[in-house]
């Protein structure tokens, strides 16, 4: 609906509304007519320079300027340049302010009023401090965007044409109006947060907040103060205002917990009590705050093992082991290779503006592939395809690993398949890290995978290798 169409309708009522409305704004706001008077100001603008509205109103621009109340008289510039502009001026109080100067001009092309806009410099550094901060938060959590990609792959494109997928994702929609914990397992790179959300979009909770955090991701020191939040002064850096956690943001919704086998035992008993009671308390907080949240965690190590090996709390294991889902690794989902690899050609020629295909020799190449990186390494082959039209299943540095039997030797004959592929893969990253000298960075980058993942593989690589 237009202004036009508001005054028309609500003619009573607009112009209390519409102050209203300009009185919320966060700034200043300062309106001149023809460079000689105040048509209005907020009431923002107003308190600034310890005034009223009615008072500054009632007065022209002349006696306002006599006043020296700034150091500068924007809107005097802006008659004279008649272009918009930004200004830094200061008030007579010091108060630093931002300005942004809006021309607005009548049919003759003349300038007939003036729009400031000023921002104080205390309310831009604060908007500063918070960016950082929740650019920080961000950053913590690992793979944010293949969340987001999830997200929309769950209501666009999800593949599972072979029997053991079929299976997986029908237990999934089932489970889905359950409002159950569950727990997903399965090998890295397999999907796990593609049924997340799957069971998500199924749900009752559907029109809730979804809330992904990759567990392994967060810093230790941070780890309480994220999932539960905390109050003002409750540490040194900590938000003046608080800040609630995942918990609270999740409230009524679903939190996706990815890799929690990463978590400490200490933090596995918090988040026990939590999944008991569905109360937290922030850090530096005096009162719990009730909470309902529907749990899917995902992990893909042995809990059963780390419960054994006294590394994972076996009342936590069997709290998330409720109702558990295993996805499969796409080297036993064979049905679902051509399919995966033709929805992320198409994907990335819609992204790149491009028209790959598919031949049938490259189809044949990516059926013979055993995947160790699953369907993450999938997506990737095949972006790098588009991007660079070479279908580059065995990178240089695997092809090395395969034909140099000095530098990684093939798996023994006669291993069952998972420790084969196991073993191709210690090969192989032994062989990127010695081309990349040594860097866990740039290794990580031309696997595909994110140094964090490097990083656990090699420290299993040091504690399973034996000393030569």
């Amino acid at each position: 609906m237009t202004i036009q169409e508001l005054i028309e309708r609500y003619p009573k009522e607009f112009a209390a509304y519409a102050e209203r409305v300009l009185d919320s704004y966060f700034g200043n706001i300062f309106v001149t007519y023809r460079n000689h008077k105040i048509l209005y100001v907020n009431e923002k603008m107003a308190a600034s320079i310890h005034m009223t509205k009615e008072e500054l109103t009632g007065m022209t621009l002349e006696e306002l300027r006599e006043q020296k109340l700034w150091l500068r008289s924007v809107s005097q510039e802006l008659y004279q340049k008649k272009q918009p502009f930004n200004a830094y001026n200061v008030s007579r109080w010091g108060d630093e302010l931002f300005t942004h100067i809006e021309p607005i001009f009548d049919e003759q092309g003349e300038v007939v009023m003036s729009a400031q806009f000023s921002i104080p410099k205390r309310m831009l550094t604060a908007f500063s401090q918070y960016v950082d901060t929740e650019r920080t938060s961000f950053q913590n959590y690992k793979d944010i965007a293949e969340y987001l990609d999830a997200r929309q792959g769950a209501a666009e494109g999800l593949v599972f044409d072979s029997p053991a997928a079929k299976a997986a994702f029908g237990d999934a929609l089932y489970l889905a109006r359950m409002d159950s914990t569950v727990l997903i397992c399965g090998e890295t790179g397999t999907g796990k947060d593609v049924l997340a959300n799957y069971i998500y979009h199924n749900s009752k909770r559907t029109n809730q907040p979804f809330v992904p955090v990759n567990c392994s991701a967060i810093p230790a020191e941070l780890v309480e103060s994220e999932f539960f939040g905390y109050e003002r002064g409750a540490f040194t850096g900590a938000r003046n205002s608080g800040k609630p956690g995942l918990f609270e943001m999740a409230d009524q919704g679903t939190l996706f917990l990815d890799e929690v086998g990463e978590l400490s035992l200490s933090m596995q008993a918090k988040l026990l009590r939590v999944l008991e009671t569905g109360e937290v308390m922030r850090v530096g907080g005096t009162k719990m705050i009730r909470t309902d949240v529907r749990v899917i965690a995902a992990t893909n190590r042995d809990l059963k093992r780390m419960v054994a090996e006294h590394k994972f709390r076996e009342d936590l294991y069997y709290r998330l082991n409720v109702m558990p889902l295993f996805l499969p690794p796409l080297r036993e989902r064979r049905e679902d290779i051509l399919p995966l690899a033709r929805l992320f050609l198409s994907r990335n020629n819609r992204k790149y503006d491009l028209e790959r295909v598919l031949t049938p020799e490259m189809e044949r190449g990516l059926l013979e592939y055993p995947w160790p990186g699953n369907i993450r390494e999938l997506r990737n082959v095949i972006e790098r395809y588009a991007i660079s039209g070479r279908m580059d299943i065995a990178p240089p540095a695997m092809e090395a690993v395969a034909e140099s039997s000095e530098t990684a030797e093939e798996p023994r004959e006669g291993l069952p398949l998972h420790q084969a592929c196991a073993e191709f893969e210690q090969a192989y990253i032994r062989q990127a890290m010695e081309d990349c000298g040594g860097s866990v960075s740039k290794a990580a980058e031309r696997l595909g995978i994110h140094r964090t993942l490097l990083y656990k593989k090699l420290k299993k690589m040091e504690g399973t290798e034996k000393p030569v």
